[in-house]
C-alpha cells in the first residue's frame, strides 16, 4: 500500500469515527459532498479535478491525495491531473499578486500620505473586502452582495 492509500484510508477510518459520535453530521456532510462531487452541468471528474485544485491550494495533503485517486477513477489522465496542478497554481499565484498589488501598494500609499501629512491612513484591520463602500480597484462582484475583490 502506498503512502497516499494509507493517508486516504486512515481519513476514511477517523471519518467513519466521526460517524459513530455525530451521525447526522457525518451522514449531511457525505450527503452534501456527495450530491456536490456527481455528475451535473460539470461531470464527475471534472469536479475531482477541481476539488484537487482547491485541495491545492489549501494545501491539504490527504484532500490532495484522495481528489487525485478520485479523478484516476473516473478516468482522468495523469497529463489531465497535472494540468490541473498548473491551473491551480496559476490562480494561486494570481491571488497574491492581486491581493499584493492592492493590499501592499494601498499600505505604501498609506505610509506616504502618513509621512506627507503627519497621520497614518493605512489601517491593518480595517476590512476592506466586505466595507460598504465599493473598493476602486476592479474586480468581480459576488452575486447578491456588495463586496467586490479580484481574487474572486
Amino acid at each position: 500500500m502506498t503512502l497516499m492509500e494509507k493517508k486516504v484510508r486512515q481519513y476514511k477510518e477517523n471519518a467513519a469515527g466521526l460517524a459513530g459520535i455525530l451521525p447526522q453530521v457525518a451522514n449531511a456532510y457525505e450527503s452534501f459532498t456527495g450530491r456536490c462531487l456527481e455528475d451535473g452541468e460539470l461531470d464527475a471528474k471534472t469536479k475531482q479535478l477541481v476539488a484537487l485544485g482547491v485541495a491545492l491550494f489549501a494545501n491539504n495533503e490527504v484532500c490532495t491525495y484522495y481528489h487525485v485517486q478520485a479523478a484516476r477513477d473516473l478516468g482522468a489522465s495523469d497529463l489531465q491531473i497535472m494540468e490541473t496542478v498548473a491551473v491551480a497554481s496559476a490562480v494561486a499565484s494570481g491571488h497574491v499578486l492581486s491581493q499584493g498589488v492592492i493590499r501592499v501598494q494601498g499600505a505604501l500609499q498609506g505610509e506616504q500620505n502618513a509621512a506627507s501629512n503627519g497621520n497614518l491612513q493605512f489601517n491593518a484591520f480595517q476590512d476592506t473586502e466586505f466595507a460598504e463602500e465599493e473598493p476602486e480597484a476592479p474586480g468581480m462582484s459576488i452575486p447578491g452582495g456588495n463586496a467586490v475583490s479580484p481574487s474572486y
